[in-house]
């Protein structure tokens, strides 16, 4: 016989609200103790993450309900965990006894919490999360309870949209610009061949980003057609700003347009005209450091400006953190090319953040609908808070994504425990912990952990956040989600990259899964970001092999018509994608989850499916065709379905 299960206890089932709580709310936790348990009381135990040493007790409920009042949680989730302690035979729910506790509403900030059990000789263990589940030991694992601000909101216009990423020097070269010489212009190499493989470590000594294939602004501005076709509502802009380096992360001059990619004019005329297409641009705000040949540190004296490594006396001096100036200064992990900004020094915060004539004010007023902020964890929690407010203040609906790789809602860096998503930072952030389980997923991961895998950004995030995640599967940092799909391609030898190219029969199969993996990542909470050529089946490793030109002749067609019908009918029910979200199930090879009034099948078996949970309803999307019957929905082998329900 199988081992019962002592404990039964799900954030998503046991715990309401769930996800982030208002600091105006009251919370109601319960969990489930089997009778065989021992148990003369329970109590709940919490701290805030701020004040570690006060740790609260609060003993539990036990209910006076008959002990049937358990049976809803009998789900078949349940018996198929990969543990395999739940086995429906040997699991009568009328065994288990609730207990209960209500508190708040609290003070904003991070809480951890367990159950600690109380037996009747007077000794004592924990209820800690292991491996996702309750179980009864002397180890102590919390859950997380996340309280934010109640005044907490997030722009309205981009819930339930799309994104599309920009690499501005790879998307498109119009003929109607023509670029003048750089300041640094012997520092470049301008390709002549569109569609050319970027220069890389592997094929040019003393690699530095140099090589420009001359897209620009006006090449984007002519693809609003294009953009509108896929129903964008964002353009996600990498770097347009002055800077020596094709990926224009080493700004040369914050409130300039780089030349080989256009004017201050070419910005305000792409905004204006993506505007009459409904569509917004946010820019990259690179704020942690600059470029060494820049106005600002001027290492090579390029610029008319005296800057910080020219003298001591240049007001950009105290910027930067001299080790033994001029040659040895605190720079980007490392990278001499990158001096680091001292986001403390007033001066700097205020050029940046100031309301008269600031680089966030000075881009907004231009057409900017937002920022994405480039390492979110490298910028101090006092910087960010004047970004958030110089950027709202100038525009109360412009968007801010922060660029953080983990659960954003306990981020350490730099051994500081960051608030970005309590109210007062960011609108929302990256979301990479769920590329990482999409991909996980269709490499043959378990899908209850997959299930898990969501629902803990889920119970962690303020449902703000949560409306506005960037949810991505490939982007300009990452491998390409094509390759990613069929390869390690973090780990393939680097000296084999240079030229390589999926075999046919392996990238026929990438497409295939970039089908699911697209699917989940426009049906989960949050807005889906599509980076550019993604939705030309666009291949290559990480940077400079994810960089490559876009082009419209090396097109599958497959995955772009995909891409097409995937954004038509996002856009057609987009009222249902802009919040709320309920996971129905994960069993072998099959989940379900809920978007309102629309239920999403994937179905990772070889054979057709029968779900029972649904009844009724008309498919809408997906790759196979569906049978509604009076024992449930019948869904094809390999698909992913789309059902509207009927209420």
């Amino acid at each position: 016989m199988e081992q019962i299960r002592k404990v039964i206890y799900k954030q998503e089932r046991h715990r309401r609200p769930l996800g982030g709580v208002k600091n105006n709310e009251k919370i109601s936790v319960s969990i489930y103790i089997h009778e065989s348990v021992d148990c003369k009381s329970l109590d709940f135990v919490y701290l805030n993450d701020k004040y570690p040493d006060q740790l609260n007790r609060i003993v539990m409920t036990k209910s006076n309900q008959n002990k049937g009042g358990a049976s809803y949680i009998c789900s078949q989730e349940y018996q198929t965990l990969a543990t395999n302690l739940y086995n429906k035979e040997h699991h009568d729910c009328n065994e288990y006894i609730k207990y209960s506790v209500d508190l708040g509403p609290l003070e904003t900030g991070l809480y951890f919490y367990y159950f600690q059990l109380n037996y009747n000789d007077g000794t004592s263990k924990n209820i800690s999360k292991i491996n996702y589940l309750p179980e009864i030991t002397d180890n102590l694992i919390c859950w997380q309870l996340t309280v934010y601000d109640a005044d907490f909101s997030t722009p309205d216009w981009i819930k339930g949209g799309i994104i599309y990423q920009i690499f501005p020097d790879r998307f498109k070269r119009s003929p109607s610009y023509t670029a003048p010489r750089a300041i640094n212009e012997e520092e470049r190499t301008i390709r002549n061949d569109w569609g050319g493989r970027p220069q890389s470590g592997l094929d040019t000594p003393n690699y530095s980003a140099k090589d420009f294939f001359m897209g620009n602004l006006d090449g984007i501005r002519e693809s609003c057609s294009y953009l509108e076709g896929l129903n964008v509502d964002l353009v996600y802009l990498n770097p347009i700003v002055e800077s020596s380096e094709n990926h224009r992360y080493s700004t040369a001059d914050y409130k300039n347009v780089d030349p080989y990619l256009g004017t201050i004019d070419s910005f305000k005329d792409l905004c204006a005209d993506l505007k009459k297409s409904n569509i917004k641009v946010v820019l990259d705000g690179v704020f942690s450091h600059t470029g060494s040949d820049s106005i600002y540190f001027n290492r090579y004296g390029r610029y008319p400006s005296l800057g910080a490594y020219q003298s001591m006396e240049s007001p950009y001096y105290p910027w930067f953190k001299f080790i033994e100036y001029p040659d040895k200064y605190a720079s980007w992990w490392g990278f001499d090319n990158l001096p680091e900004l001292i986001k403390e020094n007033e001066d700097y915060t205020n050029y940046i953040c100031n309301q008269e004539d600031g680089v966030l004010k000075y881009w907004q007023d231009l057409g900017a609908g937002g920022w994405r902020l480039d390492v979110a964890d490298e910028l101090p929690d006092v910087f960010i808070d004047n970004l958030r407010k110089s950027i709202k203040a100038t525009d109360p609906d412009a968007l801010i994504i922060g660029e953080v790789w983990e659960d954003a809602t306990n981020k350490f860096s730099y051994g500081v425990k960051r608030r970005y998503l309590l109210g007062e930072q960011l609108d929302s952030v990256m979301n990479y912990p769920w590329r990482t389980a999409i991909i996980d997923l269709l490499k043959g991961q378990d899908t209850l952990l997959f299930k898990n895998r969501i629902m803990d950004i889920i119970s962690n995030y303020p449902q703000p956040a949560l409306d506005t995640l960037m949810n991505l599967l490939s982007t300009h940092d990452t491998p390409r989600i094509t390759t990613s799909l069929v390869l390690d391609a973090d780990n393939f030898k680097h000296e084999n990259k240079l030229g390589y190219k999926l075999p046919q029969a392996l990238y026929n199969r990438a497409i295939e899964l970039e089908k699911f993996a697209s699917f989940i990542q426009f049906t989960l909470p949050g807005i889906p970001s599509l980076y550019y050529g993604d939705e030309n089946g666009m291949e290559g490793f990480s940077d400079p092999f994810n960089r490559y030109c876009f082009m419209e002749e090396d097109r599958n067609q497959d995955i772009y018509d995909h891409y097409k019908a995937l954004t038509a009918f996002r856009a057609d029910y987009r009222n249902s994608f802009k919040t709320g979200f309920k996971f129905g199930f994960a069993r072998e090879n099959l989940i379900c989850y809920y978007r309102n009034d629309i239920a999403c099948i994937i179905n990772l078996g070889f054979k057709p499916a029968l779900v029972e949970e649904i009844l009724h309803g008309e498919k809408i999307f997906g790759n196979k065709d569906v049978h509604v019957t009076s024992y449930g929905l019948v869904v094809g082998a390999r698909s992913y379905t789309a059902m509207k329900l009927d209420r």
